[in-house]
Formats: C-alpha cells, structure tokens, sequence
C-alpha cells in the first residue's frame, strides 16, 4: 500500500477547532470524518505527485507557497509543524475559490500534449510508475485526477466549503 491522496470537506468552524489539536488527536479526527457518510471526500488515490508535477513542474515535496496549483493538491498551510507528523493540512473556503479560478484556467489538454514518462521518472516522482510503455494509460489516469479534482474543488466553492487535505 502506497501513499494516496485524500480531499475532505471542511467549513472554517472545522478547520479552526482541527487547528487546536494534538498531531495524534488531528489524524484520529481526519479517520473519523472520513468514515462520515455526510460529508464529501475525494479520494485521488496515488497521483497526487504526478499531478502536481504536471500542473507545476516541482515534485509536491517541494510545495510552489502561494501558488494556487500546488495548493490544490497539497493545500494552503500544515495543521502541525512537526515535519515528522503525518501530512494533514487545509484550505480556507475563500482560498477554494481562488484555486478553482486556476485550475479553470489550467489547459490540461493541451499540458499532457507534452506528457513524457520518462521525465517524471527521472525527477523522482511518486510512485515509481512512470514508464514509457505506459503513457497513454498514464496520461488518462492524469487527466481523469485532475477532471475529478477539479470538479471537487467546484462543489466545495458551490457549497462555500474548505477542504483538508491528508496525503499518508
């Protein structure tokens, strides 16, 4: 079992008493409200960092700060500052918007025109499935994260909703 993405929806009253907890407190909540039927979750799975290395050029373990892309898939700001606490972090309601405003003005199309496997392998990115023979079926699994992520971002800005975002 790899890492995988999780996006969650969250208000700011959420996000706010999240930000009072303990690390251990913090990821037992997450697995709670995860578990919650009443509350959205975008699961992406494991490309993550693929596409974050697509909608940026940079691995997601070096986060672009204040650049809405990277924000989408790795949130705007940590719950803890522990660099060995799991990575749980957030995105105001307000940010939500902000960042749908770019990935809407993002051209994945025309992007993955340019898909190479072979670089994504070679910068390291997560996981190791980056090959050539690959990169069709990568290309629409690329495609499909970012549609799917995209269109969770529009629901949390419809419903003036932030989100958390967990990646373990």
């Amino acid at each position: 079992m790899g890492m995988i993405a999780c996006y969650m929806e969250a208000d700011k009253e959420l996000i706010d008493k999240l930000k009072t907890k303990t690390d251990e407190e913090l990821f037992e909540e997450v697995e709670i409200l995860a578990e919650e039927e009443n509350i959205e979750i975008y699961d992406m799975d494991k490309m993550w960092d693929g596409l974050h290395f697509l909608l940026t050029g940079v691995s997601a373990s070096t986060p672009i700060e204040n650049g809405l892309l990277s924000e989408a898939i790795v949130g705007t700001s940590m719950f803890s500052d522990d660099k060995n606490s799991d990575f749980i972090s957030y995105i105001y309601p307000i940010r939500v918007h902000e960042i749908l405003s770019a990935l809407d003005k993002f051209d994945i199309d025309n992007t993955l025109t340019t898909f190479s496997p072979e670089v994504f392998a070679k910068s390291g990115i997560y996981p190791t499935i980056w090959m050539k023979g690959e990169k069709d079926s990568l290309r629409e699994e690329l495609s499909i994260a970012f549609q799917e992520l995209r269109q969770f971002y529009r629901t949390m800005a419809d419903k003036h909703k932030g989100i958390i975002v967990s990646i373990y």
